[in-house]
């Protein structure tokens, strides 16, 4: 099977190492991913832009060949492109002269390809990734950037697109599937599961939140199921869904009579076993999920956000 690699953004490290192996094993069960610093390496059926296109935190991509003590040793197993550059992207702890590496590697590329150095637009881009222990090559064409949804309407505190993203691929849910979002309050997470073809089912009591989400989706040409209605509505849809993906109202957000803590509880309670569930909250308002994997996400010293795979 071919290696793929994946250099994450910074942000969220833990998270968005494990949303690139979610997306992987969602495709190939029997992947294999190794990471350090901020690399991921996958061994798997999957090609890499299936995984780029949906990844949140991924910020270059492509395949590996293998690794590189010296530039003389670089050997690229590929036709001859029309244009090309070298990239040298540095994830280790020690200065580098990514300049010279860069034209070494050039230099001897162009001698056996004879082909164009674009730095603007190349059409094959040389990847020379540096860590702490190894040196590793790699290559990719043209990465085109997914095309992001659009919103009608907008509202102050409603969920960051990235971390919506992120829960969606967290699910492991493939195109053609059905995920609910039982709070969707503007739609962020089911307008991030239609643009990876994923179907969604919305629910939320407030009824002109229902009308912002209808609004959203139908923005992008989505026409995902709305349900005015509380999120006990998921007991009459539960064989109709692969997975549940939600960020759970509270405080000022929350214009339910029953407090936060008792409302995730209820909601708990009724969630239909076997099914994979995402669910973001916040910090303090329920730790009970003991074999649920979770991630602090920090807003702010009175706001730390969680997002908990189960």
């Amino acid at each position: 099977m071919p290696y793929s690699f994946f250099v994450l953004s910074g942000e969220h490290e833990e998270l968005a190492r494990d949303e690139v192996v979610a997306i992987s094993k969602s495709y190939d069960p029997r992947a294999s991913l190794n990471s350090e610093s901020r690399l991921v390496i996958a061994r798997s059926a999957v090609p890499w832009n299936k995984i780029f296109r949906r990844a949140t935190f991924v910020r270059i991509s492509g395949n590996i060949v293998g690794t590189f003590s010296k530039p003389s040793e670089i050997y690229l197993p590929v036709s001859k492109p029309v244009s090309f550059a070298c990239r040298t992207i540095n994830l280790s702890s020690r200065k580098l002269d990514s300049s010279s590496l860069e034209r070494q590697v050039g230099t001897i590329l162009n001698q056996k390809w004879n082909s164009k150095v674009s730095l603007s637009s190349p059409h094959l881009t040389v990847y020379l990734i540096i860590t702490n222990t190894k040196q590793y090559l790699g290559y990719s064409e043209t990465q085109l950037v997914p095309k992001r949804p659009k919103k009608a309407i907008k509202r102050p505190h409603e969920l960051d697109w990235k971390l919506s993203r992120c829960m969606v691929n967290l699910s492991r849910l493939k195109e053609g599937k059905v995920l609910c979002d039982p709070f969707c309050g503007t739609g962020t997470i089911m307008l991030e599961a239609e643009s990876m073809g994923i179907h969604s089912i919305g629910i939320d009591f407030d009824g002109k939140m229902c009308d912002i989400t209808k609004r959203n989706l139908a923005e992008n040409g989505y026409r995902s199921r709305v349900i005015n209605s509380t999120y006990q509505h998921i007991q009459k849809i539960k064989d109709k869904i692969d997975g549940i993906v939600t960020d759970l109202p509270y405080g000022t957000a929350s214009k339910s009579s029953t407090s936060p803590k008792k409302l995730i509880k209820d909601f708990l309670s009724i969630v239909p076993r076997k099914k994979k569930l995402v669910i973001m909250y916040k910090k303090g308002l329920f730790e009970d999920l003991s074999k649920a994997k979770k991630y602090e996400i920090y807003r702010h010293k009175s706001l730390t956000r969680v997002i908990s795979v189960s």
